[in-house]
């Protein structure tokens, strides 16, 4: 009995409830109901048209983004960044509750509004992604600081290293996300900007652990070839004190042409399809050649490297690197876990290249090269009508041809490890002789001539016998 007793009166109870909203809905019939809210403005028994008023007037209020650092404040105008909110979609959703379900869900959704339950609604918005990231490119320029590296250079046979800086630059993706966040809040709240810093490439704790040199090689040249003597110190100051961090990869074409440097070059013989002419930058390619030597020695990994169309007279076969701007490049990486930092130096006659690094990295290395195949020249007969039978001349010296291994043999106590580099090819070159081909034709007067100059000296001869 007590239970039937409780159910009725709950029967009871709610159709009274449920009557009154249907009261109190007729009575507010054309506004939003108690409690209904988009974002954190509150449209409890607002029209639409108030409802809309009542939002665009916070919206024009906060229309404006402060974007603080320290003393700096910058105002970002959402308008600027094509802000729209969908003023009109949020109040027809707020009005829409409470009437667009069914009957019973509309009275028990009313009912829990007027027991204080809030309903949000999110205030839907569009911007501009591109004018917004454009915005925080042009301020992000105030807040650049470059970062200054570590440097080493060689000094009187010492390595002096001068301490980094560290840099700092705009958080965009910080930056652009606490923008988004005031779009959506409506209320602007003052955006803190932050930076962050930028690590130096290099820093002076890693540069001091350069300490030895790890391999050194020279090269010989002709003083007075002066044009070729200027491009080699050119070449060789552009390489010079240049540092490779670990897993680095170092490119002789690179430095060259990004330091500028061969504008200052001059014309010296170069080899252009095996032959030797005049072009600019000759000599370049003996920077290159001792280089790679001193990257053997310190063990660096070569990871490109040709050898010339010719030997060099300044470098055994197998141990050349030519190079060719912006086609044939000479490349080594640093394996090490510490920087190296190559050093040349030009003397009156000579050049040293010289790679500094960590004594914990000091291998024992010896370069080898072996000729594996002489390849013979062919010597080549041209016929030329211009010349007379009997008549030559060599067009074309000719030169044997060589295939050469270069290996890198690693020495540590009775362990030795020989490691193949590179095989070269230098090919042969044919020697051109033309032969005359054109008859000598002999005139009747010359005959005479001759037979008349033949017989005055044999009676010449007998005379002198007579006497």
């Amino acid at each position: 009995m007590k239970r039937i007793k409780k159910i009725s009166l709950l029967i009871v109870a709610i159709f009274f409830l449920g009557n009154m909203q249907i009261v109190q809905g007729i009575e507010k019939e054309g506004k939003i109901h108690k409690n209904i809210y988009v974002e954190n403005i509150d449209l409890s028994n607002l029209t639409n048209k108030e409802a809309m008023y009542k939002i665009n007037k916070i919206i024009e209020e906060n229309n404006k983004v402060k974007l603080n650092f320290n003393e700096k404040v910058y105002e970002l105008n959402l308008d600027d960044i094509g802000v729209k909110y969908k003023v009109k979609k949020a109040v027809d959703d707020a009005y829409d509750i409470g009437r667009q379900d069914s009957f019973i869900n509309d009275i028990k959704t009313k009912v829990s509004l007027d027991l204080g339950h809030k309903k949000i609604i999110k205030l839907e918005y569009t911007y501009s992604d591109e004018k917004l990231e454009k915005y925080i490119d042009t301020i992000s320029n105030d807040f650049y600081v470059q970062p200054i590296n570590a440097t080493a250079k060689i000094e009187n046979g010492l390595v002096i290293t001068t301490k980094e800086k560290v840099g700092q630059r705009l958080n965009k993706g910080k930056l652009k996300n606490e923008i988004i966040n005031n779009i959506k809040n409506i209320y602007g709240e003052t955006v803190q900007i932050t930076v962050q810093n930028i690590e130096p490439r290099y820093k002076e704790s890693q540069l001091s652990q350069i300490d030895t040199v790890l391999g050194t090689y020279e090269t010989s040249f002709n003083g007075k070839i002066l044009n070729r003597v200027n491009n080699i110190k050119i070449a060789s100051d552009a390489t010079t004190n240049v540092l490779i961090g670990s897993g680095e990869e170092f490119s002789f074409n690179s430095i060259i042409l990004n330091s500028n440097c061969v504008n200052k070059m001059k014309e010296a013989p170069v080899i252009v399809n095996g032959k030797l002419e005049n072009g600019l930058g000759g000599g370049i390619c003996q920077v290159s050649s001792t280089i790679y030597n001193a990257a053997l020695y310190a063990g660096m990994n070569i990871t490109s490297v040709k050898n010339h169309t010719i030997p060099s007279a300044y470098i055994s076969k197998g141990r050349d690197a030519t190079v060719s701007l912006g086609d044939i490049d000479f490349k080594f990486k640093n394996k090490f876990k510490t920087p190296v930092l190559i050093y040349n130096e030009v003397y009156e006659n000579r050049i040293v290249s010289t790679i500094y690094g960590n004594k914990e990295d000091k291998k024992e290395i010896e370069i080898t090269t072996e000729i594996v195949e002489i390849l013979p020249n062919k010597v080549v007969r041209k016929n030329s009508e211009e010349m007379y039978e009997g008549e030559k001349f060599v067009e074309q010296d000719g030169r044997v041809g060589y295939k050469v291994n270069t290996f890198r043999i690693y020495k540590l106590g009775k362990d030795i490890s020989k490691e193949l580099v590179y095989e070269s090819f230098y090919p042969p070159k044919d020697k051109v002789i033309i032969h005359g081909t054109k008859k000598k034709i002999i005139k009747k007067k010359e005959i005479i001539e001759e037979n008349n100059h033949k017989d005055i000296n044999k009676k010449s001869k007998i005379k002198t016998e007579i006497v």
